[in-house]
């Protein structure tokens, strides 16, 4: 072996990627001999630690890729050939065969004196590193605590397993039952000119042609006529309307015997046909004779039951499956033996983003990514599927809905600024990876301006919903990367298990999770895959990212210690933030008796209405952009009541947003305020004080603001059970910490109204 205490070429290949690189072209393998001194075993050494190292499959299946070095150095050149240890031969590209070349093979003993021996004797792996420096540059994932293996700690098996299955299709099916009822008692109850003027019904529609069938029509073709004009040629009504063939839908008008259900059987441009449902209306005959004077029509969506076959199938494809059926049911351990490729990324990431990720690069199933409210979950995402394109994997994105999949996608990026913890800021500005944004429901102008029109059959990285996913055959991705995964139902993520071979899911299970209906209307929160997978594994299989950067300390602190056990720490650009002339949290206790609304459970509270009112006031009066306000009511009903007090006093604004706290999951200003609304002699504060429910509520209210965070609520309402309720059944001890928390803490001021 010559050139013995040559560099180690390991770590140079941070770098070096198959995209854009070219088959190593010789004329004559043997005309090359000049270069000498590697014997067949040394080669062999060389070939095997380069395989190792850079993992990357040749195109054909048949080998691992080898990149050569320089002539005289182990500095990364873009020439590779192909070590097929099955065979024990070398591939390279010969141009003697013609212009267009040739795939050639050559056994290893013929490799020995060549150019080829000669540019690979840097990956000898008696090169390894000797000291602390060299490991940490050969290492770029900071040796990472990787483990081997996790075994699950609550396996299924047998009738258990079929019952599990069983339950999610159950859960599906009733989850569209409940749908469809909902909104037909909905449409019930309304108006159909207040309908119309909410443009909650589509149309207008009038009839082009019935086709007969005994005394009744079989089918019932309209066409969209605008009230402007007559339909273009052109017009798409699945876009405009969302119509597809299969919904289900109410055909309404303003005269006759109407609405009536019925299902789209075919959507042609402007034309619709559809096929009433006549055993599902009272006198079929009537409503046949009235079709012809009723236009227009307009159509209510009932149901697109599209998205419900797709989990079905999804979930049908996962049993059938048996290696993504047994990992659902904890019948086989997750495994870790991929080695780390090195990071493509040019992100900078903490030492928990660094391990995360080390994890994911290193799964051969699946790991779960816990990120905590501004712990960089989204960067840390975005590193790890550039790591997968690096190492030549296809990459699925996904998360329940675009909004998700477009933050990962391009986060806050603008047509004039690159958000650099984005997909869009990682890989857009490379030539060598294409990403492909799936589905026509993005608004996002980024997206549409860089990924929507590429081609998703070929692109390297495909972003779409779990939804969307559904259009992609079994393991067509190396790797899914599921965000939000803890707010996706588990047979919405079972459609990413099938996409892809190994799973990154990454969430927070300690905020809210899906939330699905029932039949008969009954609401509850639902486990997601990712919250399943830590019950059936363990704590083990979720890798934790531990430093937030969003809160000041004194609005982190309570929530750290409540919900993620003290784990997390602070970052010291984030600790001290605040608004000018205001500390970290104000805590409002307010005495106002709440009412309910004449119709539903939700409820209103005029006097926190007005406190808060003064708190967006105040924030406005010291600079803070109304961009950068948010008002967080706890019942829909308080949204409304404080959007009418901003009103009266002038204060409302465009960009302020006033909305409950599921909609705000995901997201952070630099003020909130935040109002409970329930004040009462029983001390009754309803879901909030659910003790499943209530305290990831208010883990998610809680964690919003970055620089300032009002609390404005009858303490006494919040932190003592309601009559009907144990102490085991409410969760207002956890409202008593957070208001002795926050009375104890020099950052924190303490209000009576």
């Amino acid at each position: 072996m010559t050139d013995g205490d040559a560099p180690d070429a390991t770590p140079l290949y941070e770098e070096w990627s198959l995209h854009g690189a070219d088959r190593y072209a010789t004329d004559d393998l043997r005309a090359l001999s000049r270069y000498l001194g590697l014997e067949g075993d040394d080669l062999r050494a060389c070939l095997n630690q380069a395989a190792d190292v850079v993992d990357v499959p040749a195109e054909d299946g048949r080998g691992l890729v080898v990149p050569l070095h320089g002539e005289d150095t182990p500095a990364p050149t873009s020439e590779y050939v192909v070590w097929d240890a099955d065979a024990d031969a070398v591939g390279y590209f010969d141009e003697t065969f013609g212009i267009s070349g040739t795939n050639s093979r050559a056994p290893l003993d013929d490799v020995v004196a060549t150019e080829i021996a000669h540019r690979v004797r840097f990956w000898h792996p008696d090169h390894a590193p000797d000291s602390d420096a060299d490991a940490a540059a050969a290492d770029p994932l900071g040796g990472a605590d990787v483990p081997d293996a996790i075994r699950a700690s609550d396996p299924l098996a047998g009738r258990d397993r079929r019952a599990f299955f069983d339950a999610l299709r159950e859960t599906v099916r009733g989850e569209r039952t409940a749908e469809r009822d909902q909104t037909r008692d909905a449409h019930a109850d309304a108006d159909l000119g207040q309908l119309v003027g909410e443009r909650a019904v589509d149309g207008p529609f009038v009839l082009v042609s019935t086709t007969a069938q005994s005394d009744r029509p079989a089918d019932v073709r309209v066409q969209y006529a605008p009230e402007d004009g007559g339909a273009p040629a052109d017009v798409d009504l699945v876009a405009a309307f969302d119509l597809y063939p299969d919904n289900r839908v109410l055909v309404d008008a303003f005269h006759g015997d109407f609405p009536f259900p019925a299902r789209v059987a075919s959507v042609d441009g402007p034309l619709v046909t559809l096929r009433p449902a006549w055993e599902r209306v009272d006198d079929p005959e009537r409503v046949a004779a009235a079709l012809e004077d009723a236009d227009p029509f307009w159509l209510r969506g009932l149901l697109n039951p599209v998205p419900y076959a797709r989990r079905l199938d999804a979930l049908d494809a996962v049993w059938e499956t048996p290696a993504k059926r047994r990992l659902l049911t904890g019948e086989r351990d997750l495994s870790f033996s991929r080695p780390p490729n090195r990071r493509r990324a040019d992100l900078a990431l903490d030492d928990h983003q660094q391990r995360a990720l080390a994890w994911a690069v290193a799964a051969d199933d699946v790991v779960c990514i816990h990120g905590p409210p501004g712990t960089g979950k989204t960067r840390t995402l975005a590193a790890a599927v550039a790591e997968s394109v690096a190492r030549g994997e296809r990459v699925l994105v996904t998360a329940h809905s675009n909004q998700a999949v477009d933050n990962l996608l391009v986060g806050d990026s603008t047509p004039d600024e690159v958000d650099d913890g984005s997909l869009h800021g990682v890989l857009g500005d490379n030539p060598e990876v294409d990403v492909a944004r799936y589905g026509s429901h993005s608004r996002n102008r980024v997206v549409d301006e860089h990924y929507r029109q590429r081609g998703v059959d070929s692109a390297d990285v495909v972003a779409a919903t779990t939804n969307g996913a559904a259009a992609f055959d079994q393991d067509a991705f190396d790797v899914a990367v599921v965000d939000e995964a803890t707010q996706a139902s588990r047979a919405a993520t079972a459609i990413a298990v099938n996409a892809a071979e190994t799973l990154v899911l990454a969430g927070d299970h300690r905020q809210l999770p899906p939330y699905g209906v029932r039949e008969g209307g009954a609401g509850e929160m639902r486990p997601s895959l990712f919250e399943t997978l830590v019950d059936r594994y363990g704590d083990d299989v979720a890798v934790l990212l531990a430093r937030q950067y969003r809160m000041h300390d004194a609005i982190a602190g309570f929530p750290d210690e409540a919900f993620y056990g003290g784990r997390l720490e602070t970052a010291a650009e984030a600790a001290d933030r605040t608004v000018d002339g205001l500390s970290a949290v104000d805590l409002f206790d307010v005495t106002g008796d709440e009412r309910r609304e004449e119709r539903g459970a939700s409820v209103r509270n005029a006097a926190e209405a007005s406190v808060v009112a003064d708190r967006v006031e105040t924030l406005l009066g010291v600079g803070v952009d109304p961009g950068d306000v948010g008002v967080i009511a706890a019942y829909s009903g308080q949204v409304s009541e404080i959007r009418g007090v901003l009103a009266d006093r002038g204060l409302d604004r465009p960009a302020l947003t006033v909305d409950t706290v599921d909609s705000f999951q995901g997201g952070e200003r630099e003020a909130v305020v935040v109002s409970f609304a329930r004040s009462n002699d029983a001390s009754d504060a309803g879901f909030l004080e659910h003790p499943e429910e209530g305290p990831r509520r208010l883990n998610v209210a809680l964690t919003r603001a970055r620089r300032h965070l009002s609390l404005v609520g009858d303490w006494t309402t919040l932190t003592e059970p309601a009559s009907h309720r144990s102490p085991e059944e409410s969760c207002a001890a956890v409202y008593a910490d957070l208001h002795d928390s926050l009375a104890g803490h020099a950052d924190a001021r303490l209000h009576s109204r």
